[in-house]
């Protein structure tokens, strides 16, 4: 089976060889975040789903970790952020999950809506330029915006890539991908173009055990399912064998004769 190559517009921001590198380290990376999201859901015991969306941190740490050697790799903390950014030859690489199921596409109205406003902001000064634009008397003489630049301390990238994922809190990584989006002056996002990428083999996440062995859960055997005994034959003496009831043959009963 062949291996899957990068698309055009990945070879053209990251070159191929860093782009297949790209390829396989990011679905790793992500993979790992999912299983610590996992761990710590397990380790809580909620019912909800907090947990799970509460270590979305580890999305920017496992890929600040797994790209950190990659040729042009550069760690950046966002201003004001907690997490770390990992861009590779001034490309921005932004993780984004957008569902919990494999029912949403990751360009449907959902899935878009989930992408948070970091992300979005970032896209949109430094992303593709939105294709349908209608420009106006105004706008055509208008000087185009400045973009600021302090979400990334003045540091201002050659591009956006979005990785986009899909995770569950039990299944683990269902669906990754990555591509470049474009946001108009309303906020509202939209691919330009995107690529799936391979979903790692899981691991064994710790705390994710079975419980009761399989073998263990069989019900109680019912009394239909009891073993038979072969059944014993034992000749009887001609004084034990004794006729049916049926088939006894009836006493006879002693005459009185009427007296004279």
């Amino acid at each position: 089976m062949a291996k899957a190559q990068p698309a055009r517009w990945a070879v053209s921001r990251f070159g191929r060889d860093v782009a297949t590198q790209l390829m396989h380290a990011i679905p790793a990376a992500i993979n790992t975040a999912v299983g610590r999201q996992m761990d710590g859901h397990q380790t809580v015991k909620l019912r909800t789903r907090h947990a799970f969306g509460g270590a979305w941190p580890a999305r920017y740490e496992e890929l600040a970790e797994h790209l950190r050697d990659v040729p042009g790799c550069q760690i950046v903390r966002p201003s004001g952020m907690s997490f770390e950014i990992a861009l590779v030859n001034n490309i921005a690489l932004l993780p984004v999950e957008y569902a919990k199921d494999l029912k949403t596409a990751h360009d449907s109205p959902r899935a878009l809506r989930a992408i948070n406003k970091t992300t979005l902001e970032l896209a949109k000064q430094f992303g593709p330029a939105p294709t349908n634009v209608q420009l106006t008397l105004d706008s055509t003489d208008a000087q185009p915006e400045q973009p600021h630049t302090d979400i990334l301390r003045g540091l201002e990238p050659d591009g956006i890539v979005i990785i986009y994922y899909a995770a569950h809190e039990r299944q683990g990584l269902l669906n990754i991908g990555w591509g470049e989006i474009s946001v108009n002056a309303d906020g509202i996002p939209q691919w330009v173009t995107s690529q799936p990428l391979q979903v790692p083999s899981a691991p064994a996440i710790t705390g994710l055990r079975v419980l009761v062995d399989p073998s263990a859960a069989r019900s109680a055997p019912r009394f239909d399912q009891a073993r038979l005994d072969s059944p014993t034959l034992r000749p009887r003496t001609p004084g034990q064998q004794v006729a049916p009831p049926g088939d006894q043959p009836h006493a006879e009963q002693p005459r009185h004769h009427a007296q004279d």
